[in-house]
């Protein structure tokens, strides 16, 4: 027999009435975690890229002169990606596998960086193209700085070291004819033309007729180059403000050869470089300059001298410079050939890396040229990170 048996109905234990709110903590719980799924979802799709875009905090600044954005037209450019993108793809993946290394071959000798660069190749063509919320992150960084130093009476000035595919297209692969369209420098002028750029490419082509600004084997532009960019930079700064009107590059007389500095031996090229590096010959004896460096070290060098970018953060002295004005130049490795004239120009400089593609080491711009009371901020960035969302880096 077993051992169970059935209560008397007067012992039975009857479920209280509070035992059904047992159930509320997890209904509740369920509630939330749906509330977040779904808000997740919303706030992912007004955030794209993981964190919220700021916004200007300033009415938009005075366009610059026209002479610091005269009228660019990039040779054999049309907008096929808008016309007809699915034959521009077409013909794109075709060549998509020869793109994926550290370099790609291109005409003439030319070698360029490949797609995991900030996808070189396909910013060059116009496939790449910045969205709404990636053009205004550079608006609220660029207006937010702009205004800030505005406030303490400093000038921001911008310059996009183009990249060797803007001025010399015909460096690209033969299959790329017909293929180039708008890149992102264009569509961000575009979009926002009172933004403080300096646009130097239409100089620059023009100079390149006749010494050449870049080497088949380097993506930066040489020495000379970046004389002819600083040269630029200084004609507008002279528009920009009378403060300015003593700033120009220093006097050459000639442009020389070397031998190109390739950038990609170690990625496994193996030729012999040409006497292709461009360099000026000054007219002027250099000046003497004192520059501290990262690493703690005082050095006394002249004004030719180009500071690497792994020797940021650091200040240069020029006691007898052209003038006596003092920048802050916010910069990547591009900005090691703007040297000589920078030193050349500047009483006092001071260089630090940009960190575009790092945001939690980006430079506080205001504070610095508080720091240094900069009259001018230059920021130098190489045009392939436009690619990259200021405040966040690069995204997929």
């Amino acid at each position: 027999m077993s051992a169970l048996r059935e209560l008397p109905p007067d012992q039975e234990v009857k479920p209280s009435h509070w035992s059904r709110f047992r159930l509320v903590p997890l209904l509740v719980l369920f509630l939330g975690a749906a509330v977040a799924l779904v808000g997740g979802y919303v706030w992912q799709a007004a955030h794209p890229y993981g964190v919220a875009i700021p916004e200007p905090t300033a009415a938009p600044g005075e366009p610059l002169p026209d002479a610091c954005t005269p009228e660019f037209h990039r040779d054999g450019a049309a907008d096929p990606w808008g016309t007809d993108p699915a034959a521009a793809e077409a013909v794109f993946q075709q060549h998509a596998a020869e793109l994926d290394g550290y370099f790609v071959e291109g005409r003439d000798g030319h070698l360029l960086l490949g797609e995991p660069h900030s996808q070189n190749i396909s910013q060059a063509l116009g496939r790449f193209q910045a969205t709404d919320d990636h053009v205004a992150a550079w608006n609220a960084y660029l207006s937010n700085t702009r205004a800030a130093l505005e406030a303490d009476g400093r000038e921001l000035l911008v310059v996009v070291a183009p990249a060797k595919w803007e001025t010399v297209p015909e460096a690209l692969p033969a299959w790329t004819e017909g293929l180039l369209g708008p890149t992102v420098l264009d569509g961000l002028l575009a979009a926002h033309p009172e933004l403080p750029i300096v646009d130097v490419r239409a100089a620059m082509e023009a100079a390149d007729d006749e010494h050449a600004l870049y080497s088949p084997l380097n993506s930066h532009w040489t020495d000379y180059g970046a004389w002819v960019a600083f040269d630029a930079l200084a004609g507008c700064m002279r528009e920009v403000s009378p403060a300015f009107a003593d700033v120009e590059a220093p006097a050459i007389t000639d442009v020389t050869l070397e031998p190109d500095h390739s950038e990609y031996g170690a990625a496994g090229w193996t030729g012999e470089p040409g006497r292709d590096w461009t360099v000026p010959t000054y007219g002027e004896p250099a000046s003497a300059m004192e520059a501290s460096l990262a690493d703690g070290s005082t050095q006394q060098l002249d004004t030719t001298a180009q500071l690497d970018m792994l020797q940021l953060p650091a200040t240069t002295r020029t006691a007898d410079a052209s003038t006596d004005h003092t920048a802050l130049v916010l910069r990547d490795s591009t900005g090691n050939g703007l040297g000589p004239s920078l030193h050349a120009t500047f009483a006092e400089t001071m260089q630090v890396v940009h960190s575009l593609d790092r945001p939690d080491l980006m430079p506080d711009a205001p504070a610095l040229a508080a720091e240094i009371d900069a009259d001018v901020v230059l920021l130098v960035l190489t045009e392939r990170y436009l690619a990259l969302v200021p405040g966040v880096g690069p995204v997929p």
